[in-house]
């Protein structure tokens, strides 16, 4: 653990000594969020009560224009264990590691790359330190890949773009099987206040098993906020054996004045996600359907700094079989900055 953190130091003081040989136009950035957090109510009797600090999630971030045609990111992510047991330290590992070439109005990416899974739902949805899309928060895939990707307009006002991204399909693991992924989007945007999305993936998992995920957004924004409705599939398959992931999630964002903002969100899983007990900071019971409900306020104290105080309430249908579930009430105090 020692020897790998040590690498990693020594990897950032070297791009730091060499930034100034390159083009010039490089730059650090970075981001962090963490809470203050109290679990007010859980179906899990050993984390009811738990509270306390921790620090979710830190982004640290080197982008150089190598010259007018190429350009590389490199990022290192550090994050907390969110499963209300382990005990460590913040280890840093490698998020993104490409390099771009732009090929006249389109864009190709090669190396350690994001899917078109969460970004543009993240920014559209713009509280990810308060919490992860739906597509994220329930693990339906991955958001990083080892492979080549190429994105770009497809009219010539740049109102109709795509994305395509092909990998190992491990995300930011190395490759242990012959199986590939393949990634999809489409995203339209016919005036600015109307944004839409459609996106699908095929990941081989191994012998006799694949993933794959459809996902549909649409989003409006104006001078009054925003609202975004989001539907998502996953159905996998095993030795001829298919299970399937399904939700529903509307979400607003609506502006007090211009420092303070009301969120509000709520998100419907249509079945049992055998992964939610493995939910990073909130996580779910595995047998039944989960009804999630956000509310917080969004506080921007400038440009950099944003306090979200916020509560999150889960509930769940009774299950096919067994007792239903207790709801679950957490209370968070963000602070996010970034740099």
């Amino acid at each position: 653990m020692k020897r790998n953190q040590a690498i990693v130091f020594l990897v950032v003081i070297a791009m730091a000594l060499c930034a100034a040989g390159l083009r010039g136009e490089g730059k650090f950035s970075g981001l962090a969020f963490g809470d203050y957090y109290y679990v007010l109510g859980h179906h899990d009797a050993t984390i009811e009560k738990a509270n306390g600090f921790w620090l979710r999630r830190v982004y640290f971030t080197y982008d150089n224009t190598l010259n007018d045609r190429f350009a590389m990111r490199f990022r290192l992510e550090m994050n907390g264990p969110g499963d209300f047991k382990t005990s460590t330290t913040l280890v840093p590992f490698v998020k993104d590691a490409y390099l771009t070439a732009k090929l006249g109005r389109h864009t190709l990416l090669l190396g350690l790359i994001g899917t078109p899974l969460y970004d543009t739902l993240d920014e559209f949805w713009g509280y990810r330190p308060m919490e992860k899309t739906p597509v994220d928060l329930f693990k339906f895939g991955n958001s990083r890949e080892f492979g080549v990707g190429l994105k770009g307009p497809i009219d010539a006002k740049g109102k109709l773009t795509y994305t395509v991204v092909a990998g190992n399909g491990a995300g930011l693991k190395s490759e242990t099987n012959r199986g590939k992924a393949v990634y999809g989007r489409l995203n339209f945007q016919p005036r600015p206040s109307l944004f839409l999305e459609l996106y699908a993936d095929y990941t081989d998992t191994g012998v006799d098993s694949s993933v794959n995920i459809l996902q549909a957004f649409a989003g409006t924004k104006g001078d009054w906020g925003r609202a975004g409705l989001n539907f998502g599939w996953r159905h996998a398959e095993t030795a001829g054996a298919g299970s399937n992931l399904k939700f529903v999630s509307l979400f607003g964002v609506y502006k007090l004045n211009r420092k303070l903002e009301l969120v509000g969100r709520f998100d419907r899983l249509l079945d049992p996600n055998p992964a939610g007990s493995k939910i990073d900071y909130i996580p779910m019971a595995d047998n039944a359907k989960a009804n999630v409900v956000l509310a917080g306020l969004g506080w921007s104290l400038n440009d950099s700094v944003k306090v979200i105080p916020s509560l999150k309430y889960v509930f769940y249908d009774a299950p096919a079989g067994g007792v239903k579930p207790d709801a679950d009430l957490y209370a968070y105090l963000t602070l996010y900055f970034k740099f």
